[in-house]
């Protein structure tokens, strides 16, 4: 068995995963965030209540694993400002261990256990707390020199006339913002989908407006790498039905033509077990 855990910015969860991609004794807990050393000694808590079972680990992280150094770098997690989360942990456990950027072990992931199965050129966008893309062409993982390959939620684009980061218009955090703005109060991704589900206007345009900045990065996708697939996860995915209206028009209007007509987009099904077969999958390459 495996041992994959999934780190995000607001949740840790884990499981064992086994040969066929079953995931057995899943744990999910939120975060501690309180300084740096807390939220790794959570995950040394959690590793330590699997025992003996795992053959190897793996440790997905919403950053930069950056592989040469061996550090961390994760905006989202207090104090993760290139830490050594592999040695700390490799000093507590004798199986091997690996840590990876979370978008890197989510197209891993798809390809292993998911609906990307036996395909060499596939996208993994991840659409959370942060954003981030997995890439893989011609059956290779894009990493760049610095493990920094993937790192989409950093595109500037251009959202009706105002030009910001990708991430602060079509991450989880930034549609709730962008409503706190418009109704003064706060309200979850899940409550404004149902808003907008039930034909709220203004709470569609929001929906609106952060789907024709996906549908922008999708076109870059095609044009650049010319993916055979592309898969959306991650917890703003949960809203595909009402980002996917203006996404899809977008990517085809932008995208290179031959590869818009080729591509197929869909949502990854590995739903809430996505990060721990990822980290699983990564576990496995040991």
């Amino acid at each position: 068995m495996f041992l994959g855990i999934d780190v995000g910015g607001t949740k840790l969860a884990a499981g064992l995963v086994s040969d066929d991609g079953a995931v057995r004794e899943r744990r999910r807990e939120s975060i501690d965030q309180s300084d740096e050393q807390s939220a790794v000694q959570q995950i040394v808590a959690l590793i330590e209540r699997y025992g003996e079972a795992p053959r190897a680990i793996g440790v997905c992280i919403p950053g930069i694993a950056d592989q040469k150094r061996q550090t961390v770098w994760a905006p989202n997690i207090k104090g993760w400002n290139h830490i050594h989360l592999l040695e700390q942990l490799s000093l507590r456990f004798s199986c091997p261990i690996i840590v990876e950027s979370d978008r890197n072990a989510a197209v891993l992931g798809e390809v292993l256990y998911g609906c990307a199965r036996g395909k060499r050129d596939v996208v993994f966008m991840i659409l959370g707390t942060g954003i981030g893309a997995g890439v893989l062409s011609g059956g290779q993982l894009i990493r760049g020199s610095n493990d920094i390959g993937g790192a989409v939620g950093w595109i500037p684009v251009c959202a009706r006339g105002q030009r910001r980061h990708f991430e602060d218009i079509a991450a989880g955090p930034a549609i709730e913002h962008a409503a706190l703005e418009l109704f003064r109060r706060h309200a979850t991704l899940p409550e404004l989908a149902s808003l907008a589900r039930h034909g709220n206007r203004a709470v569609l345009e929001l929906f609106e407006i952060a789907g024709e900045a996906i549908g922008l990065v999708l076109s870059m996708f095609v044009s650049i790498f010319n993916p055979e697939l592309i898969v959306v996860g991650g917890g703003v995915s949960a809203c595909w039905d009402l980002l996917s209206l203006s996404a899809m028009p977008e990517m085809r209007l932008w995208g290179q033509p031959i590869g818009v007509s080729q591509v197929e987009v869909v949502v990854s099904q590995l739903s809430e077990d996505a990060g721990i077969l990822g980290a699983a999958a990564v576990a496995r390459g040991l």
